[in-house]
C-alpha cells in the first residue's frame, strides 16, 4: 500500500504542475463517487496567511469571513494539532500555506478544522475529486459529492464520507470562493460543525 500511496501522490503533483483542467468547468461539474487518500506524517507548521484589504466593510469574495473570529463566536476553542490532513497530500507546499487546528467547545474535541486560501483553490478541489478514487476502502458510507447554489451566497462544493480505514471521524470538504476546507467532525459534534461551516461560506 506504501508504494501505491506514493505513486498516487507523484502523480497529483504531475496533474497540479500541469494544470489538470480548466478551474471554470468546476461550477458545472456533475456529481459523482470520489476519494481521497491518506498517509502518516506530521503535519506542517501553522503559517498565517496574508489577507487582502477589504476597506468597503463588505465580505471579500475571496476570502470570505475571518476565520479565526467565527470560530471565537461560535464558541470554539483552538489548539495545534498533529493529525493526518488529507489536503497536505494534494497541495504542495510551495503552492499555498495549510493552517490547521483542533476544534474544541466546552473544553471537549468537536473536531479539527484545516484550511488554505489560493487562486488555484479550483484545481486543487479537482485534483482531489478526480485523482484519489482508489484509496476509499469498502467501508466508505455517507458519500455526498455536490455543488451547491445558494440564492445571495456563493457557489460551494461540499465532499463528506466516513471511511473508517482511512479516518476514524467524518470527513468533510468544502470549496467555497478561492478557500478549501477540511473538517473531522468527532461523534456527537456534526451540529456545531455543519453550523459553523455554513457560517464560513455565507
Amino acid at each position: 500500500m506504501g508504494s501505491k500511496m506514493k505513486a498516487t501522490v507523484g502523480l497529483l503533483t504531475t496533474m497540479i504542475l500541469l494544470g489538470v483542467a480548466d478551474a471554470a468547468l468546476l461550477e458545472g461539474m456533475p456529481t459523482q463517487k470520489m476519494a481521497v487518500i491518506s498517509e502518516n506524517e506530521p503535519t506542517t507548521p501553522i503559517v498565517k496567511l496574508p489577507t487582502k484589504p477589504n476597506t468597503s466593510g463588505e465580505v471579500s469574495r475571496y476570502l470570505g469571513p475571518d476565520i479565526k473570529d467565527v470560530l471565537k463566536k461560535r464558541g470554539f476553542t483552538t489548539a495545534n494539532t498533529r493529525e493526518k490532513i488529507i489536503l497536505e497530500k494534494i497541495i504542495p507546499k510551495e503552492e499555498a500555506t495549510l493552517q490547521s487546528y483542533v476544534l474544541l467547545k466546552d473544553g471537549d474535541r468537536a473536531g479539527m478544522i484545516a484550511w488554505t486560501n489560493t487562486p488555484k483553490v479550483k484545481q486543487f478541489y479537482l485534483v482531489l475529486k478526480e485523482a484519489l478514487h482508489s484509496a476509499f476502502t469498502s467501508d466508505v458510507q455517507d458519500l455526498l459529492d455536490e455543488t451547491q447554489r445558494r440564492e445571495g451566497r456563493p457557489t460551494r462544493n461540499l465532499l463528506t464520507f466516513f471511511d473508517p480505514g482511512l479516518l476514524s471521524e467524518r470527513v468533510v470538504f468544502v470549496r467555497v470562493r478561492e478557500q478549501l476546507y477540511e473538517f473531522h467532525i468527532t461523534e456527537g459534534s456534526s451540529g456545531v460543525i455543519f453550523d459553523l461551516i455554513e457560517e464560513l461560506t455565507k
